[in-house]
Formats: structure tokens, C-alpha cells, sequence
């Protein structure tokens, strides 16, 4: 397969959320990345990433007051060189190396992160105003990772 869209989030916690509302979207792209929706990274996802020549982890982030005006981020991935993991809350970059160091045959391709600055994480469902303004740049970003490869 080509693609794989990981969406991180809660969908219950607000701003949490958009990382399965993206990924959601990108379903409907043509052709559509596989898209996997998890609430929070955990070891046994690493092994989902072997086989895939692109992924891209998107999430939210706590903005502080001011860097919320920076708007969603989309950057390239390069796998944790050391420190310590967790079994719980672990990094996209932990992650990327775990697979890596399973499966050194293999090829995990190229990994991605699309970031949103988020207001707000309480229960409930639905996404903050602040968050909601940055959405069309958001979905750009993601159509130009699907839609160009080259990236």
C-alpha cells in the first residue's frame, strides 16, 4: 500500500478530535490512503506501519496563547534516536523507531506530521472556534500529502 493516515485523538475531548475528523476526510480522496483512528499511539501500531511508503500521524496540539496563530503544521518525521518510552502516550517519532528497529528488512517509508493548535480538550464533542478557523488550511495540507507523493 502507498498511504496510511493516522488519525490521534479523542473525539469526546473537543479539540482533541480533529485528528479523526482529518482522517476521516481523507477517506473520501481518490485514491484514499488507508486511514487507521486511534485515541493514543501504543507499541503494537508499529507493526501496522511496516509495508506502508508513507505515513502521516495527525493530531492536535495544546497552543500556548501565543503560538495558536501559527495554524496547523506539516512537517517531515524522522524516527527517535533515544530516550525513554512508555507503554502509555507514546511519540509518533518512538513509535516510527520501534518499527524500524523490529523490522530493519523492511521499508516504513517516509513519515509525516500534520498539527493543529487546539484551545480547548474538555469532554465533549465538537471542535473549538479557534481550531475550526484553521480547518481549511488543514485539509490542504492533508490533500497535497495524499494527492503528491513527492512531498
Amino acid at each position: 500500500m502507498s498511504g496510511l493516515v493516522v488519525g490521534i485523538g479523542n473525539p469526546l475531548r473537543g479539540d482533541d478530535g480533529v485528528g479523526w475528523w482529518l482522517a476521516r476526510r481523507a477517506e473520501r480522496l481518490r485514491p484514499a490512503p488507508a486511514v487507521r483512528l486511534v485515541q493514543q499511539l501504543t507499541p503494537e501500531l508499529a507493526a501496522e506501519l511496516v509495508g506502508f511508503r508513507r505515513v502521516l500521524f495527525v493530531d492536535a496540539w495544546l497552543a500556548p496563547a501565543g503560538d495558536a496563530a501559527a495554524g496547523p503544521c506539516l512537517r517531515p518525521l524522522a524516527a527517535a534516536t533515544g530516550g525513554e518510552t512508555c507503554s502509555h502516550g507514546w511519540e509518533p517519532a518512538q513509535l516510527l523507531a520501534l518499527a524500524r528497529l523490529l523490522w530493519p528488512e523492511a521499508d516504513t517509508g517516509d513519515a509525516w506530521e500534520l498539527l493543529l493548535p487546539a484551545a480547548r480538550f474538555d469532554h465533549g464533542e465538537g471542535l473549538s472556534p479557534q481550531l475550526r478557523r484553521w480547518l481549511p488550511q488543514a485539509e490542504q495540507l492533508l490533500r497535497q500529502w495524499c494527492l503528491h507523493p513527492a512531498l
